[in-house]
């Protein structure tokens, strides 16, 4: 069985010094194996929706403190943590999963500040962040803030509260996480202390934001029904993950055959009108590496 299996690895006379898998009929059938397996795993985000999905442990807490850190290393004030808002961001992520789109605007034309006003928020400035599809918030701090347009909001001096919606549902037939940020100022009436006339509203121009109810300890804890706070996610299969093992499995395996095809060739000097496989090794290693290393998530 050994004798019988050897040729497809090992170069020797029987396969004409070239092992059988490096031949083009069995290089051209294990790249189909592989644009099959990612023809199926899309097949099945349709006859099966829910069976694949992007595991998460984001949490609101965790994006709350994330982004406050980064615009306080950058100097600016943080933001307070107002649930308004995050009723907003919920309602936002909710909706996307239930009328099947994503982006900034429904495909009704629902936009983002439309959710700020369904919740009564009056805002002079607002702005919306959203994601997708990631599995830590570490990773999806640094895709936002490596964004522009992202970070803008993030570190927008204009903006003093803040509410996140983190929900999980299935998108596109997977399962996964969206994350939405909103950001807002609020228009406030302010009253002159000893009088009982109230001015016309105006921009607030000051929020306190060291005191204890802006602290956000209760965001994980809230009692809104429409707050959905991503939880690990364990019950289905990661299409991102299916991708990189079988490109593992099948670029590793012709790499490794490489190696040992070229080392025996050397060894024994055996000459052959084929290209180097320096160059086809070179060229595999660079496929492999840019499956491995697709980022998880997306941003909008």
């Amino acid at each position: 069985m050994k004798r019988h299996w050897s040729h497809f690895f090992i170069p020797k006379k029987e396969n004409n010094f070239r092992a059988t898998i490096l031949k083009n009929g069995f290089l051209a059938l294990l790249i189909g194996v592989y644009l099959l397996n990612q023809a199926f795993i899309k097949y099945l985000s349709l006859v099966k929706p829910g069976v694949l999905g992007y595991s998460s442990e984001i949490t609101a807490q965790k994006v709350f403190d994330q982004t406050n850190s980064q615009r306080t290393a950058l100097g600016l004030t943080a933001l307070k943590y107002n649930s308004v808002l995050s009723q907003s961001a919920t309602k936002k992520a909710q909706d996307m999963f239930a009328s099947g789109y994503w982006a900034h605007n429904s495909p009704t034309g629902t936009t983002p500040w439309d959710f700020f006003k369904a919740v009564g928020y009056q805002y002079s400035v607002a702005g919306e962040n959203l994601a997708r599809d990631f599995y830590d918030t570490d990773s999806l701090m640094k895709a936002w803030m490596n964004s522009p347009t992202h970070k803008a909001n993030i570190i927008n001096s204009k903006y003093q509260e803040i509410g996140i919606g983190v929900v999980n549902g299935t998108l596109g037939g997977v399962k996964t996480t969206l994350v939405v940020q909103h950001f807002g100022t609020p228009v406030v009436a302010i009253t002159e202390s000893k009088k009982t006339e109230t001015k016309k509203p105006v921009i607030s121009e000051e929020i306190v934001i060291n005191d204890e109810q802006n602290k956000p300890a209760d965001i994980n804890n809230q009692t809104l029904e429409t707050q959905v706070l991503s939880q690990a996610q364990q019950n289905y299969l990661n299409p991102l993950t299916l991708n990189k093992i079988f490109g593992l499995i099948i670029f590793g395996l012709i790499i490794t055959v490489l190696f040992i095809d070229g080392y025996i060739t050397l060894k024994h000097g055996v000459h052959r009108m084929t290209g180097s496989n320096i160059g086809h090794i070179g060229f595999l290693i660079v496929i492999l590496l840019f499956i491995l290393y697709q980022q998880q998530g997306v941003i909008f």
